[in-house]
């Protein structure tokens, strides 16, 4: 199969490349909580699509689902067992044109399943420092001293904090104290939702909403109110903050939970 290498860039698109896709992608899965977390089959991939996108308040993916749905069944036929297994199958340009081939499947879906994991199903990986008030001296002195035991991005933090043990572990090696471990881990914990940067969690933080677990049981007309109450004394409408409070609350109930009080 004759693949239009300069025409897939448009839909690979904010990523950069085809490589640099399947970098951040390799990257993540290399984690073991991620693998762990995200074991899903095909099948269960299907049904974790249909979760985070057909519940949507606004009703925007049900073309987007359906495509994803197809591609997923064509992955499941293929015998594919899980999104590691997939991402190394097509880890080069030229295995992709392979896979294609054999699995009926345009370049186009394949893509699709890939960002779809990236930035929908597969945790971030983003800087500590992003999540923590950068004015704050002793928070920016905490991160770096986590960037010395190389607990430098969320993922890191992820794989070695989730449990109360091994925040307790982090605590000792480190000299920080355990609830700022904790909250921060918890931070971390709430980029997992698709598309959320680190001033939406501190917004969430701000709001009074300190865990993914207590976002999922939020009543929406309360955090309404309690989310403008915060961005007005910042000086911030809710309305410009790009918050999609509805859609929040439904995607952390969606979420595997993770993090162990």
């Amino acid at each position: 199969m004759g693949i239009d290498w300069k025409q897939a860039g448009k839909l690979i698109r904010p990523v950069p490349s085809y490589e640099e896709l399947i970098k951040r992608l390799l990257v993540i899965v290399s984690y073991d909580f991620v693998t762990e977390t995200y074991n899903h089959t095909m099948e269960e991939a299907k049904e974790y699509a249909a979760c985070l996108l057909g519940s949507d308040p606004r009703k925007r993916y049900g073309d987007y689902l359906e495509k994803l749905e197809k591609a997923f069944s064509q992955l499941d036929n293929l015998n594919v067992k899980s999104y590691s297994e997939f991402i190394h199958r097509v880890r080069s340009r030229e295995e992709a044109e392979v896979f294609c081939s054999r699995a009926n499947m345009a370049l186009e879906e394949l893509i699709r399943v890939l960002k779809f994991l990236l930035f929908w199903v597969l945790p971030t990986k983003m800087y500590l420092r992003e999540l923590i008030d950068k004015k704050n001296q002793t928070q920016l002195k905490y991160v770096a001293t986590m960037r010395e035991n190389n607990i430098r991005f969320t993922l890191d933090l992820l794989e070695k904090g989730r449990t109360g043990g091994s925040r307790e572990k982090i605590a000792e090696e480190t000299g920080i104290p355990r609830d700022f471990i904790f909250e921060l881990v918890n931070r971390a914990d709430f980029t997992r939702m698709p598309y959320v940067s680190g001033k939406t969690v501190r917004h969430y933080f701000g709001a009074g909403y300190k865990s993914l677990e207590q976002l999922a049981r939020a009543e929406l007309n309360q955090l309404t109110r309690e989310m403008s109450e915060y961005l007005d004394s910042m000086g911030i409408k809710l309305s410009r903050s790009f918050i999609e409070l509805d859609s929040g609350i439904i995607i952390a109930k969606v979420l595997p939970k993770l993090v162990e009080n």
